[in-house]
């Protein structure tokens, strides 16, 4: 026996989704496992069984705390074997924080391979318990009621049944949580501190050394002048002295020339990096401060000495 009442259900649905949510929009889904009882089946075709295993997968749509719509696929075991989908309307009395009892009405859209086979829409209703586990999980137990399935004057070789389908499920519900916000702590205005300034210097240096006789940059010099470079660039209020030196090998006014050309080697090695000229301080001083008697002690005298110094404003909050 056919029904037509899916397209009142889908009517209903419609005109639920334009409601109000009362709560934080909840979408689910959920599978079970069971068993449908074919009750007072017409036993046409012989050896039919009366019950068989159940299965189903279904999602839903909880509009607010009362009130939802499902659609879910189902199947009938055994010798029946029936595939389904179905429609239903949900309504929700909350029990507790975690219990609640729910009501469904809707139709189900079957195809049954018993006999001949037979395909039709009947009508269902149903009750279950829900436990709310977590926010994303629920467990509850369910119980369908579904009239007049198959057709028994089909060729004389159809049947004719109610099912009742007990069924256990999981639901998930990935995006339901508490949709209240957390309370506001007032907001104390407090008085605001006093802030000053103060001056302060801060410095980089560092020495770059040449080899016996020499005034070009090596490598490990060059990279001693890109820190002082970018001290510069970092704080524009600075000055940057450079002091070369001579070992004791040679005249004194040979070395002097040396180390002059030292100190101005490092000069347009920081004015290529950015440094302003006018902020470089130059001086020389050739043999006149060595001190080193060995080898090891005049290649430290052989070297330009380089310090950059800057003043900053600094906050103090009292």
């Amino acid at each position: 026996m056919k029904k037509t009442v899916a397209p009142t259900l889908i009517a209903l649905a419609l005109a639920a989704a334009g409601m109000s949510a009362t709560v934080q929009a909840d979408w689910y889904l959920g599978a079970g496992a069971g068993y449908a009882e074919f009750s007072d089946i017409e036993r046409n075709n012989s050896g039919l069984d009366g019950d068989g295993e159940a299965v189903s997968l279904f999602t839903g749509y909880n509009f607010n705390d009362y009130f939802g719509v499902e659609l879910g696929f189902n199947h009938f075991g055994q010798d029946l074997d029936t595939n389904a989908l179905n429609l239903s309307a949900i309504g929700r009395m909350p029990l507790s924080e975690r219990m609640s009892l729910f009501a469904e009405l809707g139709a189900l859209g079957y195809d049954v391979d018993a006999g001949e086979g037979d395909t039709g829409v009947a009508p269902m209703a149903g009750l279950g318990l829900t436990y709310r586990a977590s926010d994303l999980v629920d467990f509850q137990a369910r119980y369908r009621r579904i009239e007049d399935m198959g057709d028994s004057g089909k060729n004389g070789l159809g049947f004719d049944t109610d099912v009742n389908n007990y069924m256990l499920e999981v639901v998930l519900h990935p995006n339901r949580g508490d949709s209240t916000p957390p309370p506001v702590a007032p907001v104390v205005q407090q008085p605001a501190p006093e802030t000053t300034y103060e001056t302060r210097s801060v410095t980089a240096d560092g020495s770059i050394y040449f080899g016996f006789d020499k005034s070009d940059l090596s490598g490990e010099s060059r990279a001693t002048l890109d820190e002082v470079a970018r001290f510069a660039q970092q704080n524009p209020n600075y000055q940057v002295e450079l002091a070369g030196y001579a070992d004791r090998l040679g005249t004194a006014e040979y070395n002097r020339k040396l180390s002059e050309r030292r100190a101005l080697a490092a000069k347009d090695y920081l004015v290529q990096r950015g440094v302003a000229a006018q902020n470089i301080q130059t001086a020389w001083y050739g043999s006149e401060l060595a001190e080193g008697q060995t080898e090891e002690e005049r290649q430290r005298d052989r070297r330009v000495d380089a310090k950059a110094q800057a003043t900053i404003e600094v906050e103090i909050v009292e």
